[in-house]
């Protein structure tokens, strides 16, 4: 809605301190599953969506989410045994499989790339760059730029990267000054005052930057701007494959009630977003409405983990460079569709 992921899912907000909320009461005898985040964020929607809409509660399965401190940490408390479920990036799940841990996705979050492009207008107005400038212009307005990540390479930087060397026959870290700069929050600031031309996070908060007048949207992948990264599986929740196994129950009943979340943000936006409102309780409202709406796009169709949208990833983490993406990799050992096939038939 995130080395993803220390590393932080990139899509994290940061840019009101919010605080999760666990999920609704549920019946002492319903079975337990724990979740863990790294982010308060619009990549966990569907989560908070069935959480807010009583859908864990319907299912009879007592969910509680949490948040710890990064990225690297949520896959930690699954294989630590300390939580059932993980939200992660999708590139979290190929390096730990790299690694050789057992780790496997359970249903998506977000199906595009979700981490919007974007930047002071001063700088891409200076550039000549507009709306109707080509994908290969707006690559070519890096060169030179101040780009604001949250940490060296990361999942921004992968991106940033991506996009360089595609589009723009360049190694980005040759011809732009790449900077670490912190959350969402420290990024805007740094953008305010002219220490940051370009940076890249999820709604809402480039809508943040557009509204306040400084922003300007340079490449917004989940309206398709991006081919590259059509359908891809961004972000989803894992389990190691020991969970998998011993909780079927408990993950079939979270994977339906995900299930009918993706269908109620695709059926009725307003709805879901009313619901899923406890979780990101202190964003000021016309921002929280905007955020849910550009997140639609994005929003699975399927609970199952399309393995075409995760050599999507895998491709683009390859051609940035990454080390853990160079091999082959066995996709269909990094997911549990048949389990989540089981799950939702019938459900309607």
């Amino acid at each position: 809605m995130s080395k993803h992921f220390g590393r932080r899912v990139f899509l994290a907000l940061g840019i009101a301190g919010l605080a999760l909320t666990a999920g609704g009461p549920a019946s002492a005898a319903d079975p337990k599953l724990s979740v863990v985040l790294s982010s308060t964020s619009f990549a966990w929607l569907p989560l908070y969506v069935a959480d807010g809409a009583g859908f864990f509660k319907d299912e009879k399965v007592d969910v509680a989410i949490s948040n710890v401190k990064d990225g690297a940490a949520v896959v930690t408390a699954i294989l630590s045994n300390n939580a059932d479920i993980a939200g992660v990036g999708a590139n979290a799940i190929f390096a730990a499989r790299d690694k050789k841990q057992p780790v496997q996705l359970l249903t998506p979050m977000s199906t595009e790339y979700t981490s919007v492009i974007f930047g002071r207008k001063e700088y891409f107005e200076k550039k000549g760059i507009t709306a109707k400038s080509s994908l290969e212009e707006k690559v070519m307005a890096l060169k030179g730029a101040k780009i604001g990540v949250i940490y060296f390479n990361g999942a921004q930087h992968t991106m940033f990267r991506f996009l360089m060397s595609k589009y723009g026959n360049a190694n980005l870290d040759q011809v732009a000054e790449v900077t670490p700069v912190g959350d969402a929050g420290a990024t805007l600031a740094a953008m305010t005052r002219g220490m940051v031309d370009v940076t890249a996070f999820s709604p809402p908060v480039p809508q943040r930057a557009e509204t306040e007048g400084f922003g300007m949207t340079l490449i917004d992948p989940i309206k398709g701007e991006l081919p590259a990264t059509r359908g891809m599986v961004f972000t989803a929740m894992a389990v190691t494959e020991a969970v998998a196994k011993s909780k079927k129950s408990e993950l079939s009943a979270f994977i339906r009630a995900i299930d009918r979340a993706n269908r109620l943000i695709h059926s009725d936006t307003d709805k879901a977003g009313q619901a899923a409102r406890k979780h990101m309780a202190s964003m000021q409202s016309a921002l929280y409405e905007t955020g849910v709406r550009a997140m639609v796009p994005a929003t699975p169709k399927s609970p199952e983990v399309s393995i075409q949208g995760l050599k999507t990833y895998y491709e683009l983490l390859k051609f940035g460079g990454e080390k853990y993406a160079q091999g082959d990799f066995d996709f269909e050992a990094a997911v549990v569709n048949e389990l989540v096939r089981e799950a939702v038939k019938g459900n309607s």
